[in-house]
C-alpha cells in the first residue's frame, strides 16, 4: 500500500509543479502583451530581429520558409552573460502564431556583438514577404527563471 501511495504523491508532486524544462505556451494576448525591454539582475536587454524568405531562382516557385535570426542585446554594450539564454520564438501574424525552438547551427563569433546572444530559427511558415509580424522570444537563466521579451511590427524581407 505504501509503495502505491509514494507513486502518487510522486506524480501529483510532479505535475503540480512547475518544470524548468517544459516549454510555456503563452496566450496570443500574453504574447502581445510582454515587454520590449526587459531588466534581468540589473541590466536591461532589448531584442533585435531579422526576418526573411528566400525567393532566389534555386528556390521553389513560392520562395522557401521563413527564416528568423534574433538578437538579444545587452543595452550597456557589456558582454552578453553566459548566465543566459534564449530557447523559444513565437512569430506573431495577426491570429497566427508560429512557435518554435531555436536551431542548433553555430553562429560565427562577431567581436563587434559581444553584448548580443543571437540565434537563428529556421522552416518557418511562408508568410510575407512585405508584411509586419509581431515577434517574443524565452529567455531563461541558470537558475531557470523565465523572462520574455518582445518586438513589435518587424519587417518579413526577402532575398531574390
Amino acid at each position: 500500500m505504501f509503495k502505491k501511495t509514494a507513486i502518487v504523491f510522486l506524480c501529483l508532486f510532479l505535475y503540480c509543479c512547475d518544470n524548468p524544462y517544459s516549454p510555456e505556451y503563452p496566450t496570443l494576448e500574453k504574447l502581445l502583451s510582454f515587454p520590449e525591454q526587459i531588466l534581468i539582475n540589473g541590466r536591461l536587454y532589448t531584442l533585435e530581429t531579422y526576418l526573411w524568405r528566400d525567393f532566389m531562382p534555386s528556390c521553389p516557385p513560392d520562395g522557401r520558409p521563413l527564416i528568423a535570426l534574433i538578437r538579444v542585446s545587452a543595452v550597456d554594450q557589456l558582454p552578453f552573460p553566459s548566465t543566459l539564454d534564449a530557447n523559444r520564438l513565437w512569430i506573431i501574424n495577426g491570429q497566427e502564431v508560429w512557435e518554435t525552438e531555436f536551431s542548433d547551427e553555430e553562429i560565427p563569433p562577431d567581436p563587434n556583438r559581444k553584448h548580443q546572444l543571437e540565434k537563428i530559427a529556421r522552416d518557418g511558415p511562408k508568410w510575407g514577404p512585405g508584411i509586419y509580424v509581431n515577434v517574443v522570444v524565452r529567455i531563461t537563466d541558470y537558475k531557470f527563471k523565465t523572462y520574455y521579451l518582445r518586438a513589435s511590427d518587424q519587417y518579413i524581407g526577402a532575398t531574390y
